[in-house]
């Protein structure tokens, strides 16, 4: 996406609108627009083979290919093909209960690791660093931010909290780091896990950060090549 608008107190519009069940109990029982901890959802850290599946969405219209193959295109606001969709997900995944996989929807936030409506930003020097230490090609997928910025230092980002940032016509607040998970052990280009890059983070860095939350405070378009400035606290 080259240009989005941001508007205050609410994540990038569609951002993780759709997250996928598979077996939790507590998510069959919620109705969509309940917000649950990603532990009830299939993701990288346990299930390594979603890497294989390219999502693009286009409002409620969500294209799925894998392997550069289209396998879905649907309006997942349509009962059957929200069906089709689960069902060809629990095919592509190769699940041993594929009745069981569900896809949720939530209107209003989105199935982020907080229910708070945050989102997320980091730099291109962070991913290089990352990178360097791991031995492995710098890939901004496998963080999953929403907002990647060009930056000379890495991890600069991490001096950021409390700050807000100016971007195109928004502003936004610097809350806190993102502590990352093991799913940043999963390669996004061949859906392998690897080794233990948190370990390698800690050891290399001091810390297994990789990027900021960030609440928007000021709405406004955001375009590729906007100019940013950090705006420190008093």
């Amino acid at each position: 996406m080259h240009q989005t608008h941001l508007a205050v107190d609410q994540p990038i519009a569609g951002d993780r609108r759709y997250a996928l069940s598979a077996g939790s109990a507590k998510a069959a029982h919620a109705g969509d627009n309940q917000w649950l901890q990603k532990a009830h959802f299939l993701q990288l850290m346990t299930t390594e083979s979603l890497a294989a599946l390219c999502c693009r969405q286009d409002g409620d219209t969500v294209i799925i290919e894998q392997a550069g193959r289209p396998v879905f295109d649907g309006n997942l606001t349509e009962p059957d093909t929200r069906a089709r969709c689960q069902s060809t997900i629990a095919g592509l995944l190769q699940l041993p209960d594929p009745s069981a996989l569900r896809i949720h929807v939530i209107d209003n936030g989105a199935y982020t690791d907080q229910s708070a409506p945050l989102i997320s930003i980091g730099g291109s020097a962070s991913l290089a660093a990352f990178a360097a230490a791991t031995n492995t090609t710098p890939d901004a997928r496998r963080f999953r931010l929403n907002i990647m910025l060009a930056t000379d230092t890495a991890f600069i980002e991490n001096q950021w909290c409390g700050a807000k940032l100016h971007i195109g016509d928004a502003v936004i607040e610097i809350i806190d780091h993102v502590g990352r998970c093991a799913a940043i052990n999963v390669d996004p280009a061949t859906a392998t896990r690897e080794t233990d890059y948190l370990a390698i983070m800690r050891h290399s860095f001091g810390h297994s950060h990789l990027g900021v939350f960030g609440r928007v405070i000021k709405k406004g378009e955001i375009c590729t090549g906007d100019s940013v400035s950090v705006i420190q606290p008093d």
